[in-house]
């Protein structure tokens, strides 16, 4: 006898975990933990195994991409660190 499914799998959000974001950013776990608890990365939508894995809805991430292109990539976030570096050491020298 086959089962049925009552909810079909396109009807359900693409989900991420941290681990998928560490993938997707090619960024360390620890820098994504930190960044969660910054006031605009996007909230998680459940927690699952024991409250110890948070999952974010995909079109949330988009979102949260399009409002910082700078996360997608190291090099974009190291280029974005430097000109932030360089305009306060040029306020210092001031």
């Amino acid at each position: 006898m086959q089962r049925s499914r009552m909810t079909k799998p396109s009807d359900i959000p693409k989900l991420l975990t941290i681990a998928d974001l560490s993938v997707r950013w090619d960024m360390p776990r620890q820098s994504l933990h930190d960044k969660k608890g910054e006031n605009k990365f996007p909230l998680p939508v459940q927690y699952v195994a024991n409250n110890r894995t948070a999952l974010f809805l995909e079109s949330d991430i988009i979102e949260y991409e399009k409002e910082n292109p700078y996360i997608k990539t190291r090099a974009q976030r190291e280029a974005r660190r430097n000109f932030i570096f360089k305009l306060y050491m040029d306020a210092n020298d001031e």
